[in-house]
């Protein structure tokens, strides 16, 4: 088969697209329409991501409105992720065994009825059934449209892809997030909300269905375009045992670690409660901050998948793992300043959320590219499950859970200090390990695919 032809066949009710071609240095793909292709996922992305915004940034107003305390948000954040420890797996397991399109539109549907239906709680139990159910669908989001955009994009532009999605994400969550806060002004504001979130995840989700068309498995690898349907058949297919066999992969088994010790989303869950109760700021005004964190994330992704991008051109076996670990470091450094001080108006607070978004939009553009480098194209979906779904969500699940007891035990500045602070100077020192093992990973994972090249008929 040669570079010029299809990589996979359109799966069924999806257009023809034009053929793609491979990029000036023959090592990656060029997939046609990409740019377009990852907007439409990722405007699903924001949607389901939204309904965690919601409860957090209406926190301060939800929980008293439902005759709950504090430790309930931690509760509730705890129990949506852990729902993703098991469905998002699953759902990346299913959508390599059925449809990846399909399972993708289905999900986001189902997601945003449940968001609908949790705006009509009237207690606890009716708010934890529809956020739980709510999070069973979302889980699917995060490893497929991280597995799609490594199936749209080649080795040297997926920081940027990354970024650029995530970038998307934050400056839509930036303008939602004041918005949002504004709902507290208004009687049962914060049911109206989920009202509105839930309709646009579904909106979105049609949006998929009609336009998206998904490029394949590998569709980005130029060794792929030299296989025949057999092999790709073959390679595509995943199995227990290859599952097992991520595991053997140090650099992976290691950022799945980094994962675990990540404490830096809870600026995003905690923080406007955190503004509220410890420094006096009333919810409209504490929501303020979602904007320069938003702007800042959007910062972020954009400059640090263009850098980590650069780095990984001029230093390829190294420039990924400094971009992340200055990252890490940074951001904990920065998050210790910006919480353990009353810095008067919300107007410095601000500022020092947009260097925390600033920083922790670095992430997606460099550890998805991490993973990709080193896990082979037919299990990085069930890799991107495990990473986000399961030991990211875990970790978040454990950490949300903890700050809830600990700020109604110690307060919210306690919690702050110690999890997006410390937590993660302890993280950016972890990474150190990767730079022994991501090199031999990588180049592992260059050499398997160009024997699958070279194992083709009539490939040089």
């Amino acid at each position: 088969m040669s570079p010029t032809q299809e990589t996979a066949p359109a799966t069924a009710g999806e257009r023809s697209a034009p053929a793609p071609r491979l990029t000036p240095d023959g090592k990656g793909v060029i997939v046609p329409g990409r740019w377009r292709k990852l907007a439409l996922v990722g405007g699903s992305l924001f949607a389901d991501n939204n309904e965690t915004s919601l409860l957090s940034v209406l926190a301060a107003v939800i929980l008293p409105a439902l005759g709950i305390g504090t430790a309930a948000l931690g509760q509730l954040v705890a129990a949506g992720k852990a729902i993703a420890v098991v469905f998002g797996p699953f759902w990346a397991f299913v959508a390599r065994r059925t449809n990846r399109k399909k399972t993708f539109v289905l999900t986001s549907v189902a997601a945003g009825l449940a968001t609908i239906a949790t705006g009509f709680a009237q207690g606890y139990g009716t708010l934890l059934l529809g956020y739980g159910v709510t999070a069973a669908f979302v889980a699917a989001s995060l490893p497929l449209i991280s597995e799609i955009t490594s199936d749209l994009f080649d080795e040297r532009s997926r920081g940027r892809a990354s970024g650029y999605t995530w970038g998307g994400v934050a400056l839509l969550g930036a303008i939602a997030g004041p918005l949002i806060g504004q709902l507290a002004n208004v009687e049962d504001g914060w049911r109206y909300g989920f009202y509105l979130w839930g309709g646009i995840m579904v909106i979105l989700a049609l949006a998929v269905w009609l336009f998206f068309e998904d490029p394949g498995v590998g569709a980005s690898e130029a060794a792929s375009t030299s296989m025949t349907a057999e092999q790709r058949a073959v390679n595509d297919t995943l199995t227990w045992a290859k599952v097992r066999q991520m595991f053997t992969i140090p650099t992976f088994v290691l950022m799945l670690v980094q994962r675990l010790v990540s404490g830096h989303l809870l600026i995003a869950s905690f923080g406007v409660i955190f503004l509220v109760q410890t420094y006096g700021f009333t919810t409209a005004v504490a929501a303020v901050v979602t904007l320069p964190f938003g702007l800042g994330f959007l910062g972020g992704t954009l400059v640090g998948g263009a850098v980590t991008d650069l780095l990984h051109v001029r230093f390829p076996r190294w420039g990924r793992i400094a971009v992340l670990q200055f990252a890490q470091l940074a951001f904990g450094a920065v998050a210790i300043v910006a919480t353990q001080h009353d810095w008067g108006g919300i107007g410095v607070f601000a500022a020092f959320w947009a260097v925390l978004g600033l920083l922790q939009g670095f992430n997606p553009g460099v550890n998805r590219p991490i993973v990709a480098a080193v896990v082979p194209p037919e299990m990085r979906g069930a890799a991107y499950a495990l990473m986000l779904s399961v030991f990211e969500a875990f970790a978040y699940a454990a950490f949300n859970l903890l700050a809830g007891y600990l700020g109604e035990a110690y307060g919210l500045g306690v919690v702050m200090l110690w999890l997006p602070g410390i937590l993660m100077l302890v993280n950016g020192l972890f990474v150190t390990a990767l730079y022994v093992t991501y090199p031999r990973d990588a180049i592992r994972l260059e050499d398997t695919l160009r024997d699958r090249a070279r194992s083709t008929p009539g490939t040089p």
